[in-house]
């Protein structure tokens, strides 16, 4: 295989380049969204659980991009095998330890816990009602 010359490479990156640049006014009907940088963005975060007196917490709002990449992760391997990294991403190690060594914890408050934390980074079942009647 022959390899890519630099002039080849310079051509590539300007059609990169130039596929990039929003496009304004035209026959579109609608403009780009733009999405804040990651930087421009503060998590608060809430109360999820506790272990005797250690407070756990998750984001308020699980951002999108978490949603996302569980349910591609799901579509690959099901919903079930596709939690616990959900919940690491979510929770953060040291909240997934804590539940991964505490000896009391019991199979429903695991379950409240599963279900609250997908329930957040999906959004309610109205709103996923509402997206499939859509397609």
């Amino acid at each position: 295989m022959a390899s890519t010359t630099p002039r080849t490479r310079q051509t590539t990156a300007a059609r990169k380049r130039a596929a990039a640049k929003p496009v304004t006014g035209g026959d579109l009907d609608f403009e780009p969204i733009r999405i804040a940088a990651d930087d421009d963005v503060e998590e608060e975060r809430v109360p999820l659980f506790y272990i005797g007196d250690d407070e756990y917490t998750i984001p308020r709002t699980i951002p999108k991009g978490v949603a996302l990449q569980y349910l591609r992760h799901a579509g690959e391997v099901g919903h079930e095998l596709a939690t616990a990294p959900l919940l690491m991403r979510v929770l953060g190690e040291d909240a997934y330890m804590a539940l991964e060594e505490s000896k009391a914890l019991t199979s429903d408050q695991l379950e409240r816990i599963v279900d609250i934390i997908v329930k957040q980074a999906l959004g309610a079942q109205e709103k996923e009602g509402k997206a499939s009647k859509r397609g």
